[in-house]
C-alpha cells in the first residue's frame, strides 16, 4: 500500500437515516446522510462536506458502503463532488472501523489539482453517538 502525504482531519454526523432491508442471512440495508467538518492539511482546503450513501451491515459485522457527495470550501465555496467505496467491521468496543476509498472532480480551478487524486480514508463510526471521524491520505 502506498499512502502519501496525509490531506485532512474530518469530522460528521449522521443526519439522516432510513433501514429499507432486513435479512438473517444478507444483512440490514440502510441510506444514511450526513454533514461534516473538514479541515485541511497544506494545499487541502478546509469547509464544509455533506453526502448520503447506501450500506449494508452484514450479521458477522462487516459493513458494505457506497457514498456520494460534496464539498464546498471555507476559502471560496468552490465545490468538489465526490464518490466513495467503504469497507469496514465492527469492533470490540462497538465502534465500525474500516477504510474508505474516494475520488472526485471539480470544475474551479482551484481545485482542478484534486481531479486526479485518490483518498484513502481511515475511518472511525460510533453508532451510538451517531457521529464519525476519519483521517484522508493521498494514495501514491
Amino acid at each position: 500500500m502506498a499512502l502519501g502525504e496525509r490531506l485532512f482531519e474530518e469530522s460528521g454526523d449522521i443526519i439522516g437515516f432510513r433501514i429499507t432491508k432486513v435479512h438473517p442471512v444478507e444483512g440490514t440495508t440502510m441510506e444514511a446522510s450526513f454533514t461534516s467538518e473538514i479541515r485541511g492539511i497544506g494545499r487541502f482546503p478546509s469547509g464544509k462536506n455533506m453526502g448520503s450513501g447506501n450500506m449494508t451491515q452484514y450479521p458477522h459485522g462487516i459493513v458494505d458502503a457506497s457514498w456520494l457527495g460534496t464539498l464546498t470550501t471555507a476559502e471560496y465555496g468552490d465545490q468538489f463532488m465526490w464518490w466513495a467505496h467503504e469497507k469496514s467491521k465492527l469492533v470490540e468496543d462497538g465502534t465500525f472501523k474500516g477504510s474508505v476509498i474516494v475520488t472526485g472532480f471539480s470544475n474551479s480551478q482551484n481545485l482542478s489539482w484534486m481531479n486526479n487524486l485518490i483518498i484513502v480514508l481511515e475511518s472511525e463510526y460510533d453508532p451510538v453517538s451517531q457521529k464519525f471521524k476519519t483521517i484522508g491520505y493521498e494514495w501514491k
